[in-house]
C-alpha cells in the first residue's frame, strides 16, 4: 500500500497543473475486509459487459480477464443495443483499445490501481485533450479540448480506459437529457443533466461512468435509472477542465451500477488538483480508499440516527411512496432508527445568485444564442441579463447560503443524525413526449438544492421500480461535509440486504453506429475545455460548523 501524504504536502510539492493520485493498490493490499474486492472465484458471468466494476476489477486483477476483452465486450453491446437508448455522444475505439493494452501491461507487472483496465463513460462536460467536448450542443460544435479535467487526468493516469462521451442535457442546464432514453423504458427520461452516463450504465454499456451535479443532476438520474450516485462534499472531487453551470455549486462525482462501484471510483478521483483551490480544504482522502463491502450481520445498522424532514414523501406518487416506505422499513429492520426533524429551509434568493455565475459564463456565447436549444436559450438568456444583480445583494445571499449550512449542520447536531433521506425522485417517471419546464433551476428545487448549498455529501441508491411505471426509483440519503465514508458504509449494509442495483432492464437489439472520433491536436485554450471557464475567483467553503450566523 502506498503511503498517502498529507493535504497540505500534496499542495506543497505539486507542480502547475497535476493532480494528486490515490496511492490504491491491488486488492489484497489492505488487511481490511471492507476495501477489498470481491473475490474472483466468486465472480461470474457469460458476458464481461455484464460485471459490475468490483466484480471486473477483481477478475482485471487476478488477469482473468484482459481489459481488451472487457473493452470488446461493453463496445459490442453498446453497438447492438445503444439505437434505442443513444447514450453516447461519441466514442474512442482506437484509443480506448490502446489504454487497454497498456493497463494490461500494468497489470501484469503488478501492484496496479484496482481500476485499473476498467472502461468508463464521461459526461460530455469533462475536456480530454485533442478530443471534442461539447456539452451536448450545438454551440461547441467543433470544440476540441486543449487539455484534460483534473478527476480525468487522475483516473486516466490510474490506468482507466476512456471509451467515449455520454450525453449531458444541453450544458447541464436541465433535468431531462431528453435526446437519450431510459433503458428501462426508452419512452421515458433517464433524468439528468447526467443523463446519458446514468443510461450507459443502468444498459452495461460500460461499469463506469462520471456525472455532475449542481441541482441534482447526479441523483435525478441515478434514482430514473436504477444506478447509484455519489456527490461527495464540495471540494473533494475537482472540477477544472469540466464545462461549469454555476462555479460555486457544481460537483464532479461517480456513478456506478452498486455504491461499491461508485466508491472504488471515488477513492482513484478524489484529491488536491492544484488548479482546484477548493480541493485543498478539508481532511486528507482515506489512506485506504472508501469502502468497499458491507459488514453484514442482522442488524449492521444499530446505533444510526436517520431524519426524516417532515413531509418529504406526502406527495409522492402511490407507487413510489410505496418503495419509500417500504426503504424506511429497511432501515428499521436493520437496526437503524427514524427520527423526524424540521429541516431548515433553503433562503429564498439564492437562485439569483446561481443566475448571475450561470450568466457569467455563457455571456461569452450571447453571439451563438440560435445555436442553443430553445429551452436553453431562454434559460442562459435569463441567466446573462441577472449579471445586473449587484455586488452587494449577491455578498447578501453568499451570507444566507453560510446561515443556511450552519443551521443544517446544527440540525444532525441537535438530533444526533448520521444520515437524512430524501426521496430521489418526485415523480414516477417522466415521458419524454411530456418534458415540462426541465430546467435544474426550476421545478422541485428543495428536494436536491439543499446538498449543492450545503457542499454536504449525498448518495443515491436504487430501492426498486414503480409497479405501474417499471422505472426505478431511489433514495437519497445525505450528511454533513467530509462524511462520504459513513455514508458509502451505510448504504453498502442497505444494498447487501436489498440488492436491487443488480436488475439490469431487458434491452432488445437496437443496433447503432456511434459516431466514432481519434484524437486530434489540442485546442488552443488557454483552458482545458477550450472556452473561458475560469469563473469570477470567488470559492465556496464547506464547514461542519453550527455557529450561529
Amino acid at each position: 500500500m502506498t503511503t498517502r501524504l498529507s493535504r497540505r504536502q500534496l499542495f506543497g510539492a505539486a507542480t502547475a497543473g497535476a493532480v494528486t493520485v490515490a496511492g490504491l493498490g491491488r486488492a489484497g493490499a489492505t488487511a481490511n475486509p471492507a476495501h477489498r474486492l470481491p473475490s474472483p472465484a466468486a465472480v461470474s458471468a457469460s458476458d464481461p459487459a455484464l460485471l459490475s466494476a468490483v466484480e471486473a476489477a477483481a477478475l482485471l486483477q487476478s488477469r482473468a480477464l484482459h481489459p481488451r476483452e472487457l473493452l470488446d465486450a461493453c463496445l459490442s453491446r453498446s453497438a447492438a443495443h445503444d439505437g434505442g437508448v443513444e447514450a453516447w455522444i461519441r466514442i474512442y475505439p482506437e484509443q480506448a483499445y490502446e489504454a487497454a493494452e497498456s493497463a494490461a501491461r500494468r497489470l501484469a507487472a503488478g501492484s496496479a490501481p484496482l481500476v485499473c483496465g476498467l472502461p468508463i463513460a464521461l459526461k460530455d462536460l469533462y475536456a480530454v485533450a485533442g478530443l471534442p467536448v461539447t456539452a451536448s450542443s450545438g454551440v461547441l460544435d467543433g470544440n476540441i479540448a486543449a487539455g484534460d479535467a483534473g478527476v480525468w487526468r487522475q483516473l486516466r493516469d490510474a490506468g482507466m480506459v476512456l471509451m467515449g462521451h455520454a450525453h449531458t442535457h444541453e450544458f447541464a442546464i436541465g433535468t431531462a437529457t431528453p435526446q437519450v432514453g431510459n433503458p428501462w423504458d426508452v419512452a421515458y427520461s433517464p433524468g439528468g443533466s447526467s443523463g446519458g452516463s446514468a443510461a450507459a450504465l443502468a444498459a452495461r454499456f460500460t461499469p463506469c461512468a462520471l456525472g455532475t451535479d449542481t441541482g441534482g443532476s447526479l441523483r435525478i438520474p441515478a434514482s430514473a435509472c436504477g444506478i447509484t450516485s455519489i456527490k461527495a462534499t464540495f471540494g473533494r472531487c475537482s472540477t477544472s477542465g469540466v464545462i461549469p453551470l454555476t462555479w460555486t455549486r457544481d460537483h464532479t462525482g461517480p456513478m456506478g451500477r452498486s455504491i461499491a462501484d461508485a466508491s472504488l471510483l471515488l477513492s482513484h478521483m478524489a484529491g488536491v488538483d492544484v488548479d482546484d483551490p477548493s480541493t485543498s480544504v478539508g481532511p486528507d482522502v482515506p489512506a485506504e480508499g472508501y469502502p468497499l463491502a458491507a459488514a453484514g450481520g442482522s442488524r449492521p445498522l444499530s446505533g444510526r440516527r436517520f431524519g426524516l424532514p417532515h413531509g418529504v414523501a406526502d406527495d409522492l406518487p402511490g407507487p413510489i411512496g410505496t418503495l419509500f416506505a417500504g426503504f424506511l422499513d429497511l432501515v428499521r429492520a436493520l437496526g437503524g432508527e427514524i427520527v423526524d426533524v424540521a429541516e431548515p429551509e433553503v433562503p429564498t434568493g439564492l437562485l439569483s445568485g446561481d443566475y448571475a455565475e450561470f450568466g457569467s459564463y455563457h455571456r461569452q456565447f450571447a453571439d451563438r444564442l440560435p445555436a442553443y436549444g430553445a429551452e436553453s436559450a431562454l434559460a442562459a438568456t435569463a441567466a446573462m441579463a441577472s449579471l445586473a444583480l449587484p455586488v452587494a445583494d449577491y455578498f447578501a445571499l453568499e451570507r444566507a447560503r453560510l446561515r443556511f449550512q450552519h443551521d443544517y449542520n446544527r440540525m444532525f447536531a441537535e438530533h444526533r443524525l448520521d444520515a437524512i433521506l430524501r426521496p430521489g425522485a418526485l415523480t414516477d417517471g417522466v415521458r419524454r413526449d411530456d418534458l415540462s419546464d426541465s430546467s435544474v433551476f426550476a421545478g422541485a428545487r428543495e428536494n436536491y438544492f439543499w446538498a449543492n448549498y450545503t457542499g454536504a455529501p449525498v448518495v443515491c441508491t436504487p430501492v426498486g421500480r414503480s409497479a405501474a411505471t417499471g422505472i426505478p426509483f431511489g433514495v437519497q440519503l445525505g450528511g454533513v461535509p467530509w462524511s462520504e465514508a459513513a455514508l458509502i458504509s451505510i448504504v453498502l449494509e442497505l444494498q447487501e440486504a436489498q440488492p436491487v442495483w443488480r436488475d439490469a432492464p431487458p434491452l432488445g437489439a437496437a443496433p447503432r453506429q456511434i459516431p466514432e472520433v481519434r484524437v486530434a491536436a489540442p485546442g488552443a485554450g488557454p483552458t482545458a475545455t477550450n472556452t473561458d471557464d475560469t469563473g469570477p475567483g470567488i470559492r465556496f467553503v464547506p464547514t461542519t460548523s453550527t455557529a450561529a450566523v
